[in-house]
Formats: structure tokens, C-alpha cells, sequence
């Protein structure tokens, strides 16, 4: 019984170390796909502004 006990309580250990590593390494994507996002809208607006014509 006390054997079942320790295995499960190990299971439950590893099962926890998953899930924290799963939510940083989720948080740490998040962060990514916004920094992404904010370089795509700055490459495209200095495009767009190399685009324009210049005013004489």
C-alpha cells in the first residue's frame, strides 16, 4: 500500500513539473507572437512609407 502511495505521489510530482514547464513555455510563446506581431506592423508601415512618392 505504502509502494501504490509513493508511486503515485511521484506521478503526481512529475505530472506538475509538466505542467509548470507547459505554462511558461506557453507564456514565453505568447510573448513571441506579440513581439511578432509588433515587428510585422513596423516593417510594414516603414514599406508603406518607402512606397510614398516624394513631394517636391
Amino acid at each position: 500500500m505504502e509502494n501504490t502511495n509513493a508511486i503515485s505521489k511521484l506521478n503526481h510530482e512529475v505530472v506538475e513539473g509538466s505542467i509548470e514547464a507547459l505554462q511558461e513555455e506557453n507564456e514565453r510563446l505568447c510573448m513571441e507572437i506579440d513581439y511578432l506581431k509588433k515587428l510585422k506592423a513596423f516593417v510594414q508601415k516603414k514599406q508603406k512609407l518607402q512606397n510614398k512618392p516624394k513631394q517636391k
